[in-house]
């Protein structure tokens, strides 16, 4: 089968370098998304492991259409009661890049006519639709005159991990924060350190990296569950096996903020994954925290807010430097955010800078090696 596996702009190259590690495939990379061939294995392995993937598509039929009887003709022919029966519900999505077709739910429409009416003249009667919690979801995809029908065997976003029943206003992607931890190349070893932890996704994307927890293994369900040649036999056989695989790594992993509710969320969050684990999670203002264990990685994704006066956010942003400057040298600080004025209030100088977004937001991570005194006395 033709695999198509999303994620964020940015990801592409160490989502491919992670399907190697879970499947030994390698992947074609493409844009927001990596391309490979795999088989049901495949697809349950990679909706289990991958931490960098928003979900996992499976093309179904491909063909070409630069006109609407062409694009309805072509998912006529396809033969949907092989996908799903009459009793399941379904959903269609569309994304389109194509001249000849300018409107995405117009597509959407189309191909969901030629789907029902498929249904309708062999058996007499169509399957319904569900736009919030459908049994299937498809996607169609136009790039010029060529069309996709790809099906979602992920179902729900692979963000949604399962192990998040408290969060805050503004919570960060799951999937985002695990692509920020690959690209700081944390060694699984160091001390790690939230500052402003909120709810504790990056402490939670941090210790099931570091016990080797599959992301996705508290989740119930997935849309491949409901396909006519689910194996659940394979299913339960894999959750066995990456049950075997988890370790007893136990690095220093801890988180601080300033409001009860995010360290009451942050707590609640972490042990719904580990029970029994060694994080510590304390109420403090990084303004008054002290740096707790020596050359700690620090990962900090700054509170912003656009109704709050830029002035204010670019003084936040330089007392968040002056902090780190002062206080924490001999660290390595990994900050993202999505103000990236302010960010340029930080006061001092990132040597990586890493272009990323979270949703439609612009985001800068950026990685400042926090030196005692000045760079120059490093290398002195």
């Amino acid at each position: 089968m033709k695999i198509i596996v999303r994620t964020f702009a940015g990801f592409e190259e160490i989502l491919a370098e992670e399907i190697f590690q879970i499947t030994k495939l390698k992947a074609e990379i493409g844009k927001r998304a990596v391309y490979l061939e795999g088989n049901l294995e495949t697809i349950y392995s990679l909706n289990l492991w991958c931490r960098l993937a928003l979900d996992v598509l499976v093309e179904l039929h491909h063909y070409k259409a630069s006109k609407e009887d062409e694009l309805y003709n072509g998912a006529y022919e396809f033969v949907w009661d092989n996908e799903f029966s009459i009793h399941e519900t379904f959903s269609i999505s569309s994304v389109v890049n194509s001249p000849f077709f300018n409107h995405s739910k117009y597509v959407s429409l189309k191909i969901k006519d030629a789907i029902v009416d498929q249904f309708n003249k062999k058996i007499g009667k169509r399957p319904s639709v569900d736009r919030e919690n459908p049994d299937h979801k498809f996607l169609v995809r136009i790039s010029h005159d060529q069309v996709n029908l790809l099906w979602n065997t992920s179902g729900d976003s692979l963000f949604k991990r399962g192990y998040r029943t408290m969060t805050g206003v503004a919570p960060l992607n799951e999937v985002l924060a695990a692509g920020i931890l690959n690209f700081s190349g944390w060694d699984l070893k160091r001390p790690l350190i939230d500052p402003m932890c909120g709810s504790g996704t990056f402490l939670c994307e941090a210790i099931m990296l570091a016990r080797n927890i599959p992301p996705t293994i508290k989740r119930k369900s997935f849309g491949f569950m409901n396909h006519k040649d689910y194996d659940h036999n394979l299913w339960e056989k894999l959750k066995a096996k990456s049950l075997e695989e988890i370790n007893d790594n136990q690095p220093t992993i801890m988180g601080f903020d300033n409001f009860n509710e995010m360290i009451i969320a942050s707590r609640s969050n972490i042990n719904n994954i580990l029970p029994k684990n060694n994080c510590k999670i304390t109420f403090k203002d990084f303004f008054d925290l002290e740096p707790p264990v020596e050359n700690p990685m620090i990962i900090l994704n700054p509170p912003y807010n656009v109704r709050i006066a830029q002035e204010k956010n670019h003084l936040f942003y330089e007392e968040i430097g002056s902090r780190l400057k002062h206080t924490w040298s001999g660290s390595d600080a990994w900050i993202l955010s999505g103000d990236l004025e302010s960010l340029k209030h930080i006061g001092l100088r990132p040597i990586r800078r890493i272009k990323l977004f979270n949703g439609p937001i612009e985001t800068k991570l950026v990685h400042i090696p926090l030196y005692k005194g000045s760079k120059k006395d490093k290398y002195r």
